[in-house]
């Protein structure tokens, strides 16, 4: 882990990423391309540790409530998140700002943050997006090593939708001759019905 001072946090489209880098260990993250210019280890996190502060300031001027994004290219609850609470941070203002939230994460550590996201969701509207990539654990453990299993992501989902906040399921990637068969399609599709999730992101369920 290293800190850095950033020089903004929101790009054009209300996305931000606290954290560059992460701890997941899954096989097929493309967020490693070089095309994203990290000059770091990838495991080696960045950590925005001024990313509450600009935030705020950038909310300030905002002159239209919208929704922020975060978890894009790379998971706000890594495990450091349990330790630096900068994600926490950042959505005890936007709740004090009145935004909407989205949060795009693999790990069943977003529960820690629930009373947040119900708060969130009463005045303006928070939505969690879950990815999901194998219904069987086993597989999960070996392409996915790092990060809560399958099941306690379903678990996850069914917390929030039960607390009245709308969920999305990101099914991606499918790897060939890995999890690409039928009866793991349907395993994730069953999960998705018994967590009444919104929707289903795949991408055209291929690899990028």
């Amino acid at each position: 882990m290293h800190k850095v001072k950033a020089k903004g946090i929101l790009s054009a489209t209300n996305g931000m990423n606290i954290y560059r880098g992460c701890q997941h260990g899954c096989i097929y993250c493309d967020a490693r391309s070089k095309c994203y210019q990290m000059n770091h280890r990838f495991e080696d996190i960045e950590v925005k540790e001024n990313a509450p502060k600009l935030l705020e300031n950038a909310l300030k001027r905002k002159r239209r409530k919208c929704m922020i994004g975060t978890g894009a290219m790379s998971d706000p609850y890594i495990p450091l998140e349990k330790e630096l609470k900068l994600t926490r941070k950042c959505l005890e203002i936007i709740d004090r700002y009145g935004f909407g939230v989205t949060v795009h994460t693999k790990s069943a550590s977003v529960m820690r943050d629930i009373d947040l996201f119900t708060k969130i969701n009463d005045k303006s509207k928070a939505v969690l997006q879950m990815t999901l990539t194998t219904a069987d654990e086993s597989l999960c453990r070996i392409i996915e090593p790092n990060v809560s299993v399958t099941k306690e992501r379903f678990e996850t989902l069914k917390v929030f939708h039960e607390n009245g906040i709308p969920s999305v399921v990101w099914f991606s990637p499918f790897l060939p001759f890995i999890n690409d068969t039928k009866e793991n399609i349907d395993g994730l599709l069953k999960y998705c019905i018994d967590a009444k999730v919104r929707g289903i992101i795949c991408f055209g369920i291929g690899l990028t």
